[in-house]
């Protein structure tokens, strides 16, 4: 299960970070260049960008991973937050992510 570590959706920089099934934080951050979602440093696993894109691309791929669902009343944070909380670790993210932006 996945535990919401920290969370700012308003102000000066959207992110939030999350303590994935396998131990895994990963953050993701949400700037006028675009959405950060990487992997904390950890024991033996380096910090690690798993995924960098403009904001539209990555609420694409998260509506996609969403299949289609409306994300009504609720912020482009939230959106990524509910995508990334499905996964269980910080590779499966990247894997889906580079997999989805590929057939978009």
């Amino acid at each position: 299960m996945t535990t919401l570590l920290r969370y700012r959706s308003y102000g000066g920089q959207p992110f939030c970070e999350v303590m994935l099934e396998n131990g895994d934080q990963v953050m993701i951050t949400v700037e006028a260049g675009g959405v950060t979602i990487k992997r904390e440093a950890r024991g033996d696993a380096a910090e690690e960008i798993l995924f960098l894109g403009p904001v539209y691309l990555v609420t694409d791929i998260c509506m996609a991973m969403l299949d289609g669902r409306p994300a009504s009343e609720t912020t482009v944070l939230d959106i990524f937050l509910s995508v990334v909380s499905q996964f269980r670790s910080a590779e499966d993210i990247r894997a889906a992510f580079h997999k989805v932006s590929e057939q978009l």
